[in-house]
């Protein structure tokens, strides 16, 4: 039996003629958690929002691929076929709450629309199951109330299980603990793996943070200009780092026993799309560029990850 919820395939996403993602591919298992990691600009959640159709339209397109989930091309799918699918089995957690929430509607009227699609007498047990698994106290309280009188943490919560209320197969995270403190940006990310276990539900995480990556995440692809650059399980990605972007994401990383001096920063910024050609696009930045990196193709990850393959579109 195939265990794969969703198989994303050579898809590249274009905004008028300049295309800002190109042939990613990677594969999310039942009830796995999968980072896309990469800087900013790098295209994580321009693939992240293709996934349930949120690219702004028309400006947005899909130049190529196909996003296979649950068996069906969305790419395929009627909007009205893609409304069953979003919120109901493709839930999504974004880095602002107070953005994700309507600032004049109570957290109960908001809750209770995410699960508009179950029986009314099923509606507020739901909520009221998932309040207590995300450490929600006093949810009476609770649902009385408005955003602006809970703190970023506790929106942040609600806005996770208002993601998982409708009982999805994928939810998609992204940046979900930016907006926060740090002090409880742990405490929430343990509440979204913790919930997701619970519900069965996989979860794409999409992140600049390689700590919370290397944390959370059973299986890592690494982004870089519109591309992956390295694809395989967490351990291996972080251990034994096969592209030269990989190694200097890693080399950023303050870790036990490294001190300021060994931390070095990756010289340049990452390319701006309309600057985008078809040789290796982190050669302008990598210490290992040699002349064979121009060539045509060179530093794309193409189709065929398997399960337990650890792929890089380099090796240094």
């Amino acid at each position: 039996m195939d265990s794969k919820i969703l198989s994303m395939r050579n898809l590249s996403v274009a905004f008028g003629n300049v295309r800002v993602t190109d042939r990613v591919s990677f594969d999310i298992s039942n009830g796995e958690i999968f980072a896309l990691m990469g800087e900013s600009g790098c295209g994580k959640s321009v693939t992240a929002m293709a996934i349930p159709r949120l690219l702004p339209y028309p400006s947005a397109k899909i130049a190529s691929g196909e996003i296979i989930f649950e068996g069906k091309n969305l790419l395929e799918l009627s909007a009205k076929d893609m409304y069953e699918i979003r919120g109901k089995r493709i839930g999504c957690v974004f880095q602002e709450p107070m953005q994700a929430l309507n600032p004049v509607v109570s957290i109960g009227v908001q809750l209770l629309e995410s699960v508009r699609f179950m029986p009314k007498e099923d509606k507020l047990k739901r909520i009221k199951e998932l309040m207590a698994k995300a450490e929600l106290k006093d949810p009476e309280r609770i649902l009385k109330s408005y955003p602006h009188e809970m703190s970023g943490g506790m929106l942040q919560r609600i806005v996770i299980c208002i993601a998982l209320a409708p009982k999805p197969s994928l939810v998609i995270a992204d940046e979900p603990t930016t907006a926060l403190d740090a002090n409880i940006q742990t405490a929430v990310m343990d509440t979204l793996k913790n919930l997701c276990k619970s519900e069965n539900a996989a979860m794409l995480l999409i992140t600049h943070n390689a700590h919370l990556a290397a944390k959370y995440a059973n299986k890592i692809a690494v982004m870089y200009a519109g591309r992956i650059a390295e694809c395989g399980k967490a351990d291996d990605i972080f251990e034994h780092p096969k592209h030269p972007y990989t190694k200097a994401l890693l080399n950023v990383v303050p870790a036990k026993g490294k001190t300021l001096a060994d931390l070095k920063p990756i010289p340049g910024t990452v390319l701006s799309p309309k600057d985008f050609d078809d040789g290796c696009r982190f050669r302008f930045r990598c210490e290992f560029a040699k002349e064979e990196c121009k060539k045509l193709g060179y530093g794309v990850l193409g189709m065929g990850y398997g399960e337990n393959e650890h792929r890089s579109s380099c090796i240094f």
